[in-house]
């Protein structure tokens, strides 16, 4: 596996791709080289680490609004929003869990596109840990309040 140039490559506790420590947002620039298209297919595989927190209400479109990844398309003052995958904080009620587990609702421009799921069973400190035997945004083991947002 590699990961894009401005990652960081993990080897354990799984093989994995993230972003620089002290790093708020990192992007990846995908080109489509002209071609039009009116679909986007992918698949993301992600792991929580530490203590993600959902949705940030103060955030927009062009600043950390999210612990997780965000899909969107245009360029940097204009970009349109395709889906979201949060992470929450754990899978039981939290301030900063998924939306369904009483965390923060989704910014405007999000709406219901989204997809938002804990590896951490909780509740617990998880301020060291990586929970690497709960694979994020694969629609499996979803717990507790996060189970409506983990299915969408």
């Amino acid at each position: 596996q590699q990961c894009p140039d401005s990652w960081l490559k993990f080897t354990s506790p799984r093989s994995s791709c993230g972003k620089k420590s002290g790093a708020r947002c990192d992007s990846l620039k995908i080109t489509t080289s002209g071609a039009s298209y009116q679909t986007v297919c992918g698949r993301f595989r992600g792991y929580q680490y530490r203590t993600p927190d959902g949705f940030n209400p103060a955030g927009t479109i062009e600043t950390h609004y999210v612990d997780g990844v965000s899909v969107t398309y245009g360029t940097p003052g204009s970009r349109h929003h395709v889906y979201t995958y949060t992470v929450g904080h754990e899978e039981t009620s939290s301030g900063v869990s998924c939306p369904c587990a009483g965390g923060n609702a989704p910014p405007n421009f999000v709406g219901s596109d989204y997809h938002c799921e804990s590896g951490n069973p909780g509740p617990g400190d998880v301020s060291l840990l990586m929970y690497s035997s709960d694979v994020l945004w694969d629609r499996q083991q979803c717990g507790g309040g996060e189970s409506t947002c983990c299915n969408p």
